[in-house]
């Protein structure tokens, strides 16, 4: 017996030592990752049993194009739960569609009666089919997002059995929701990946077991709701005992299958500030299953001003988050490991964000426990497809409910994007069908929709919703990339959010996937890291104003680098952390409090209005002037005189809104214009520039620069100008505004109006 011992575990030694890291770029917990310690944690956080083995390790794998069925020979040795493309997995090889992977390992059984073995897989992208001692589960599983699982118990004999899985992945050529994965990494677009990416497991329950639950906050009741779905149990629904941990004596027991808790006065909220979770018991029988869960709103309607914003726990709140693609460059879709998961989340708090915009990934379950422990907003995107989806819509609505019923547990979670762009997005019918059903589905989260592009459901670029279409979404997405992004106009249907900007690029080199590194903003050669701080800080202190002006949130290209995206705030490898973090939770705290100053009750007086069609509006001059030309006194009467917008033919062809009144096609303009002022009665809380400028512009208020922006813009923005400098600026009676704007190339355009907000 101690001589089989022996050699079994001197064979295991030598698999183990046959087995190595394909060469390329690791992060610090990937350069630790062996068959040993590949993900070992329970794979899922929200119903939790004791009962459960891992099957995470080294199993045989082998890739066959045309064989009739499961291959006689192995190609060698993979580490399950890494994809064969990724470096952890040991093999590094990338899959054809017209090739199909197989798995095999053994494990252990022996089911006791009035038991059940169920084998559950945590991720496999496309179509698994799965064998269990040479017969076929069921029929095959597809899609690449969610968990699936097996009750095998008929199929086991008590010892060693058998598991083998062949996978098929066409990638992006079929109907599945497959994310950013391409046959041809370029750009926004990343390599690859095939075959099982989580943990794959087995779980002993009894015959009569919870085979899942939701639960649902109310903070304005104080109540919990716990809905039960119970297997095993025939035509009859068994009794589910639920007991909050935190409150003594709290305990409920299920009618129907449904059970609501009254939790006492004084019980805490989930929020990214004080992340606080109860922690349940739940019995059916001989089963018991633990898990959490949060308390925490979140909706969108009026704030005192009477503009649309994000609530949270009934209190307006502005998001600040990133783009968070979760791609790794070791495990490419699956992280390394717990730790490495948690490291970004806790950079991101440690730089003032609350929030991430997961996009077009379904994170292991594991992911969102940390989110909801540490404290972090997630709005998830459904992860996309290519093309027009009209065909395929049936497969992508099962996909997008299988998405919200797996995460509908998941506190940190406040928002679906079932939409990302026009990727994957049928018509307006099928887009507003959408929207409507999860809507009504989850009424307990927001609906973004769609982000950027191709919006059916008006409220930006001038539509309304036609007649008779029931509302859906809530908020109205703009993505801007420009030096000054913009947002939709504040409307009465959905409130005005910033889905994408920024991926201001910033090249660390020794940390790059590729040479042929690229960023939204620069050429991908910016190495400046001081300097692309600075254009970061500009930019966010401009997305202030924005909220100021009812923006009710902002989401930045992004976490971390990519392959050859270097738009992160952390390099691909998360090695180098690029920017200060502190500078960066400063900046998010002003974009904050400029947020507060926003939501106060307030009117809006103008003073100068923009596109004012009075023929004498502005004075203006395309020779330099001499020195003074911005200052009261300044003899103007030579000047031009012309109403307002100055612009080029290009940009009133691409943007009609400019609404141009005179043509200006030269190198730099210089511009004055007077306005009469009386001190408004109440507290003056800003004052606003609003302006639409190619290029740069400063702003003189007599003869004192209260704006300089920098690059262009391609729409009406407002500025906000502190309510100390304009009042150290402005006078009463007569006042003027002096601009100097410069061109470069392409299009060109100057207008700008000043109004002052006043609290009521």
């Amino acid at each position: 017996m101690k001589k089989s011992v022996f050699a079994a575990a001197a064979l295991a030694a030598m698999v183990a030592a046959a087995w190595q890291q394909v060469p390329g770029m690791k992060t610090p917990w990937g350069e630790k990752v062996t068959p040993a310690n590949a993900w070992r944690e329970y794979p899922r956080p929200q119903m939790v049993r004791q009962n459960w083995t891992n099957l995470n390790g080294l199993w045989q794998y082998a890739v066959t194009k045309n064989a009739p069925g499961c291959p006689a020979k192995w190609d060698g040795e993979i580490l399950v739960p890494f994809v064969i493309e990724s470096s952890l997995s040991g093999v590094g090889r990338l899959v054809e569609p017209s090739e199909t992977l197989w798995y095999k390992r053994s494990f252990d059984a022996d089911v006791k009666p009035g038991e059940r073995l169920l084998l559950h897989f945590e991720q496999a992208d496309f179509r698994a089919m799965v064998y269990v001692n040479g017969r076929e589960l069921c029929v095959p599983h597809e899609g690449g997002q969610m968990p699936f699982s097996y009750d095998v118990t008929d199929f086991v004999k008590k010892g060693a059995n058998e598991l083998v899985v062949a996978i098929w992945d066409p990638t992006a050529s079929f109907i599945g929701s497959f994310g950013k994965q391409s046959f041809k990494p370029r750009g926004c677009f990343y390599t690859r990946s095939t075959g099982i990416g989580g943990t794959v497991w087995l779980e002993t329950v009894p015959a009569v077991h919870i085979a899942g639950y939701k639960v649902t906050p109310d903070i304005d009741a104080g109540t919990v709701r716990f809905e039960f779905d119970v297997a095993g149990g025939g035509f009859s629904r068994p009794e589910v005992a639920v007991a909050i941990e935190a409150v003594k004596g709290l305990t409920a027991t299920t009618k129907d299958g449904v059970a609501v808790v009254k939790l006492p006065a004084g019980f805490k909220l989930w929020s990214p500030e004080s992340p606080a979770l109860y922690d349940f018991t739940a019995v059916c029988g001989a089963d018991k299953v633990q898990g959490y869960f949060g308390m925490r709103k979140i909706e969108v309607k009026k704030d005192a001003n009477g503009i649309l914003r994000i609530f949270f726990n009934n209190k307006p709140r502005f998001l600040i988050g990133t783009l968070d693609q979760g791609w790794w460059p070791d495990g490419l879709l699956t992280p390394p490991s717990d730790e490495a998961m948690a490291y970004d989340i806790k950079k991101l708090k440690a730089m003032g964000y609350d929030m991430m915009r997961k996009h077009i990934k379904v994170e292991p379950r594991r992911y969102y426990y940390l989110c909801d422990t540490l404290g972090i907003m997630v709005m998830q995107d459904m992860p996309s497809g290519s093309g027009d989806r009209t065909q395929r819509y049936g497969f992508y609505r099962r996909e997008l409910k299988e998405m919200i019923d797996h995460l509908y547990n998941v506190p940190s979670i406040v928002s679906w994007i079932p939409y990302n762009e026009s990727w994957g997005q049928p018509g307006e019918f099928l887009t507003h069908a959408t929207l409507v059903w999860t809507q009504k589905y989850d009424p307990s989260r927001i609906v973004d929709g769609p982000s950027g592009w191709n919006d059916y459901e008006g409220g930006n670029k001038g539509r309304h919703k036609p007649a008779g279409v029931e509302e859906a979404a809530d908020l109205v997405d703009r993505h801007d990339y420009g030096r000054r992004p913009g947002m939709w106009p504040v409307n009465d249907r959905r409130a005005s959010f910033l889905g994408e900007f920024g991926g201001i690029g910033c090249r660390v080199d020794g940390h790059l996937w590729t040479d042929k590194a690229w960023g939204y903003g620069g050429t991908g050669k910016d190495t400046d890291r001081k300097a692309v701080q600075g254009k970061f800080v500009s930019l966010m202190d401009h997305v202030g104003g924005l909220a100021m002006n009812g923006l009710s949130g902002s989401v930045y290209t992004q976490t971390t680098d990519v392959e050859g995206e270097i738009n992160g705030l952390i390099t691909y490898d998360r090695k180098v952390v690029k920017f200060d973090e502190k500078a960066l939770a400063e900046v998010h705290d002003r974009v904050r409090a400029a947020f507060s100053l926003g939501i106060t009750p307030r009117e809006s007086k103008v003073f100068a209005k923009r596109l004012d069609p009075d023929v004498n509006a502005w004075a203006w001059t395309t020779t330099a002037p001499a020195a003074g030309w911005e200052k009261p006194g300044f003899d103007d009467s030579a000047w031009a005189r012309s109403a307002g917008g100055f612009g080029s033919a290009f940009i009133l062809k691409d943007h009609p809104h400019a609404k141009g009144a005179t043509k200006w096609e030269t190198p730099e303009i210089w511009l004055r214009r007077h306005f009469t002022y009386a001190k408004p009665a109440g507290k003056i809380l800003q004052a606003t520039v609003d302006m639409f400028h190619d290029e740069d512009a400063d702003v003189y208020l007599n003869g004192e620069l209260i704006l300089s922006v920098k690059g262009y813009n391609t729409n009406w923005t407002p500025f906000p100008v502190p309510a100390e400098k304009f009042a150290a600026a402005v006078k009463e009676g007569d006042n003027v505004i002096a601009v100097k704007v410069i061109q470069t190339v392409g299009g060109q355009f100057i207008d700008l109006g000043l109004s002052v907000d006043v609290a009521k």
